[in-house]
């Protein structure tokens, strides 16, 4: 068994296609089919399902799936160890976020790495999701985080977290009691709103637009600069909103606000890891890469 083989069975399972992955590897996709029929020969078992055009783990495969990551983390802290020895450097990672991943998900990530790799060192940068995008075109970042999927052909974005939109409400506001709110009843209320870029607020538009809603039909009170910005202003009653899960439990432990599910909308979303193809070929970047994802 090669290591190359599993980095194309990571590869197909992240893509969710065979031809895709073997685009993104600039191999046949027979050749690809061959890596993931050897993988299961070796292991005397199948891996990968097909269901309604949709791939599949089986139990075998989700095990071979995380290992096969920490095979290949551990491989690269292996070479970086040894490049050590030998004085080479390995320079620096620019990391670009949007900002609940900046904020909620990246430092618990970025302490990790640097414990596996100490001498890459990491600088990062944060803002909204357009300004990030438009920093990782401008070569001014290495990769992003957003909350957004970035259609670019030119880019590879990878899902890295599932998250998921929450009403937020006063601690003392009149929904406090139910489980969830109606959209009639969230159009009544006063409504807190992210600024233009916000991934957040796409997410939010995008579901309305969904329902035949859009900007319009909202009572909007005020537009913040912040998530934490947003949850400071429906905890002194500037109005509700919509933020990420994340964000939104540590106030909700602190009382600050409750949080309810809005009823009627879909407001799931995943942040994606992006950048350039091609540039996962870089170690010092491929092991970023494996260690967030």
């Amino acid at each position: 068994m090669k290591l190359n083989s599993l980095k194309i069975f990571i590869k197909v399972i992240d893509i969710g296609s065979y031809s895709l992955a073997a685009n993104e590897l600039e191999i046949t996709q027979p050749a690809v089919s061959m890596q993931i029929k050897s993988l299961e020969d070796f292991f005397s078992c199948e891996l990968i399902t097909k269901e309604a055009g949709n791939l599949h783990l089986t139990p075998a495969g989700k095990i071979l799936y995380r290992s096969a990551k920490t095979i290949l983390t551990e491989w690269d802290e292996t070479k970086l160890q040894i490049k050590q020895l030998t004085k080479e450097t390995w320079g620096e990672i620019k990391v670009g976020a949007s900002t609940i991943p900046a904020v909620y998900f990246l430092p618990e990530k970025l302490a990790q790495f640097r414990q596996s790799f100490p001498e890459i060192k990491v600088k990062s940068y944060h803002g909204d999701s357009q300004n990030m995008i438009e920093k990782l075109e401008a070569d001014e970042v290495d990769v992003i985080i957003i909350g957004k999927l970035m259609k670019d052909n030119n880019y590879q974005s990878i899902p890295v977290v599932e998250d998921d939109l929450k009403l937020i409400i006063p601690a003392n506001h009149k929904f406090s009691t139910g489980k969830s709110v109606s959209l009639t009843d969230f159009f009544a209320e006063d409504i807190i709103l992210r600024e233009k870029g916000s991934g957040t607020r796409k997410v939010m538009l995008d579901a309305l637009a969904r329902k035949g809603y859009s900007l319009s039909d909202l009572k909007i009170s005020c537009y913040l600069g912040s998530t934490e910005a947003v949850i400071a202003g429906v905890e002194a009653g500037l109005g509700v909103s919509l933020v990420s899960k994340l964000a939104a439990k540590k106030a909700s432990e602190c009382q600050r606000i409750k949080i309810k599910s809005l009823s009627e909308l879909n407001l799931n979303r995943m942040l994606y890891l992006v950048y350039k193809k091609g540039r996962e070929q870089e170690e010092k970047l491929a092991s970023f890469i494996n260690q967030l994802c």
